[in-house]
C-alpha cells in the first residue's frame, strides 16, 4: 500500500495547487529553497491560470497549472504544475518565459521607453516545474539550468536594473517527483517540497510552513462550496488515474502478447531456418569433402605416374598446380 500524507487530497490536484500559491508566505519560501534567491515577499501577478486537457476521455481533467509570481525585486517566477506526460513541455516551458519577456518588453514601449533602453530595463524571468513524470533519463529528481560557458561551466550572470547582485539571464528548474526516493540525497530545502507535492511522508520533522501548506490540503479547513468544487475534481482525477492504469494494464498484456506471438514466429521461423540452413550447410560441406577426397586421389595417380616413368616430377607439379617442392613431399611420403 502507498505510503501517503492525504488519502483523498492530492497537492498535484489543480484546485490544491492554486490554494498553496495564493499563500504569498508558501509561495515566497518555495522560490526562497527552488532558486536560491533573497526572496523578501512576493505579489501573484497571473493569480494561478487551470488549463484543461482537451482529451475526449476524460475532457474536465486538468494537466496543468501555472502561477506567475513577481519578487520585492521585480524578478518574475513561472511555476508550472504538470500531471500528464507532455512530449514538448520543456520547450513550451521556455516559451512561457520567452512570451513573458516578451510582454515585459511591450509594456515597457507603452510606458514610453526608447527601444534602444530596452535592455536597462530588462527584468530576470525564470521558471519552476513540478512534474508528476519523468523527463530527464537518470535518478536525479531535481535538475537546475542556467546558461554556462561550454569549457569551464562558468554561469552567466548580468547586472539587472534595481537588483545588487548580478544574477543568472536564464534560469529553470524541474521538480521530478517519480524519482522520488527516501535516499534522494539532494539539499533537504528542496528535497521538502517533492515529498509535499508528491504527498510523500516528510523524511524530517516539518517546519511551520510546511505544515501551513500541508493544512490548506486538510480538508477540514475547506469551505462547503470548495469541499464540493473538490469531489468534482477528485472524480476527474481517479479517471485519469483509473485510465493510466487501464492503458498500462492493456499495454503490458499488448506486449506479453506480442512477445508470446514473437516467441512462436521466432520459433517456428528458426526451426525452418536452421533446417535449410543445415541442408545448405551439409550440401556445402558433402561438396568440399568430396573435392577434396577427388584431390587426393588425383594426387596419388601422377604420383604413381612419376614414380613409374611416365611423367617427369616437373610435370606432375604442373598439372597439378603445385611447386616442385610440394609435389616433392607428395612423392616422398607414399
Amino acid at each position: 500500500m502507498e505510503n501517503i500524507r492525504h488519502k483523498d487530497a492530492r497537492p498535484m490536484m489543480d484546485l490544491m495547487a492554486k490554494k498553496i500559491f495564493s499563500d504569498t508566505e508558501i509561495t515566497a519560501e518555495f522560490i526562497r529553497d527552488i532558486l536560491e534567491l533573497p526572496v523578501e515577499s512576493v505579489k501573484i501577478l497571473d493569480g494561478t491560470q487551470i488549463h484543461v486537457t482537451t482529451s475526449k476521455i476524460l475532457p474536465n481533467f486538468t494537466t496543468q497549472v501555472d502561477v506567475l509570481a513577481e519578487l520585492n525585486d521585480k524578478t518574475q517566477v513561472v511555476i508550472e504544475i504538470q500531471v500528464a506526460m507532455q512530449v514538448d513541455f520543456i520547450k513550451r516551458l521556455w516559451l512561457y518565459i520567452c512570451e513573458q519577456v516578451s510582454q515585459n518588453l511591450d509594456e515597457y514601449k507603452k510606458e514610453g521607453v526608447n527601444t534602444h533602453y530596452l535592455s536597462q530595463e530588462l527584468i530576470p524571468v525564470y521558471a519552476i516545474a513540478i512534474t508528476e513524470k519523468s523527463y530527464f533519463n537518470d535518478n536525479r529528481a531535481i535538475h537546475s539550468f542556467s546558461m554556462r560557458d561550454d569549457d569551464n561551466c562558468e554561469e552567466l550572470k548580468v547586472k539587472f536594473k534595481g537588483i545588487e547582485e548580478k544574477r543568472n539571464l536564464v534560469k529553470m528548474v524541474f521538480l521530478e517527483i517519480e524519482k522520488y526516493t527516501e535516499n534522494t540525497t539532494e539539499n533537504y530545502k528542496k528535497v521538502r517540497w517533492i515529498e509535499f507535492f508528491g504527498n510523500k511522508p516528510f523524511t524530517h520533522e516539518p517546519e511551520k510552513i510546511m505544515k501551513q501548506a500541508d493544512s490548506i490540503i486538510n480538508p477540514k479547513e475547506w469551505t462547503k462550496e470548495e469541499k464540493s468544487m473538490f469531489d468534482e475534481r477528485r472524480r476527474d482525477f481517479d479517471g485519469y488515474y483509473a485510465h493510466l492504469a487501464y492503458v498500462r494494464e492493456e499495454k503490458e498484456q499488448a506486449i506479453a502478447e506480442g512477445l508470446e506471438q514473437g516467441l512462436q514466429q521466432g520459433l517456428q521461423q528458426g526451426l525452418e531456418q536452421g533446417l535449410e540452413q543445415g541442408l545448405e550447410q551439409g550440401r556445402e560441406e558433402g561438396i568440399e569433402q568430396g573435392i577434396a577426397q577427388e584431390r587426393v586421389k588425383t594426387i596419388s595417380i601422377f604420383v604413381d605416374l612419376v614414380k613409374e616413368g611416365h611423367l617427369t616430377k616437373e610435370m606432375g607439379a604442373s598439372k597439378l598446380n603445385l611447386s616442385e617442392q610440394e609435389f616433392e613431399k607428395y612423392l616422398k611420403s607414399k
